[in-house]
């Protein structure tokens, strides 16, 4: 991958169009038609009352707040636009069964003409996977199978399975998605030994998370030490990339730059300014969300335009 790619969130977006869904789609269609590289949908599909878990310290929203279902959104995205790559910033992959995941995955990619790479993770409430019905504990280790028993769904007709969770045979699951080799996976998880070789092995990128600043102080130390543990993780992935023979250059890894504090909320300008830090620590997508620095929607055109300057810099 050569040049720093955009990545545009459109989460949040809806609350500047007053919850109308139209005008996220609106956006996406002028994101698309600026030359935006990814668009991504974040999710909860169901939130507890009480945050508890959190790992990335104050909750940056209310449990309370929209979320769209990222695999029907980005049907609707889908249909909306025509070169931009669809992505998730990330799918809770572990609360939906694998064989339904593979096959709502692959009809995306067809329906977006081979575009969608899908960013998963685990999730950190427990409270949404008890209202899914699905264990917490092991949640990565199932993770880690879906991922394999969709690649199998994606290859081979009839396809075959066998994991401590997941276990199937016989199966055919057609269309394939339109890419060759399926849908490119991304994973948003943490940089651990086990999770490095998982991505070596299984992923077309990372997606490092480190939390929303709280407005309490503390950005600079909090911004110094994500830059450290993305370098770090970089190096550990692209080593582990070369063992399995692979090309770290085709591995990606998307990040969103910390947003800078200013005196009435969230500054882009200083946010963008700051940006080239995440590119030279091993960033080759920087992902922004413009609902979280846009009053309403006349300043998203701008906010867009500015955003896209960091487009194609190297580090």
């Amino acid at each position: 991958m050569t040049g720093t790619r955009i990545a545009i969130s459109l989460t949040s977006i809806e609350h500047l169009t007053g919850g109308d869904v139209g005008g996220v789609l609106e956006f996406a269609r002028k994101a698309d038609a600026a030359g935006v590289d990814q668009l991504t949908v974040s999710e909860h599909v169901a939130m507890g009352r009480e945050v508890i878990g959190y790992p990335y310290g104050a909750y940056p929203s209310t449990v309370d707040a929209d979320w769209y279902e990222p695999i029907a959104m980005l049907s609707a995205v889908a249909a909306v636009t025509q070169r931009t790559r669809l992505s998730s910033s990330i799918l809770i992959a572990p609360l939906r069964p694998a064989v339904l995941l593979a096959k709502q995955l692959a009809t995306v990619d067809h329906l977006s003409n081979g575009r969608l790479e899908i960013g998963i993770g685990t999730g950190w409430q427990k409270a949404e996977y008890d209202g899914c019905g699905v264990p917490f504990e092991g949640r990565t280790v199932l993770l880690d199978e879906q991922v394999r028993a969709m690649q199998a769904l994606w290859s081979n007709a009839p396809a075959r399975f066998a994991g401590r969770r997941i276990a199937f045979e016989g199966l055919y699951s057609l269309p394939y998605p339109r890419q060759s080799g399926g849908v490119p996976v991304w994973f948003g998880i943490a940089p651990g030994p086990t999770n490095i070789a998982r991505m070596a092995e299984l992923g077309a990128g990372w997606i490092p998370w480190f939390g929303l600043p709280s407005g309490n102080g503390g950005g600079h130390t909090h911004r110094e030490q994500a830059l450290e543990q993305i370098a770090d993780g970089r190096a550990h992935i692209h080593a582990a990339l070369e063992a399995l023979g692979r090309d770290p250059r085709q591995f990606g890894i998307r990040v969103m730059p910390e947003p800078a504090m200013g005196t009435h909320g969230y500054d882009l300008a200083a946010t963008i300014a700051a940006a080239h830090d995440y590119v030279a620590a091993g960033a080759t997508h920087l992902e922004f969300a413009p609902g979280l620095f846009c009053r309403d929607l006349s300043e998203l055109d701008e906010a867009l335009a500015a955003i896209l300057t960091l487009q194609g810099g190297g580090s």
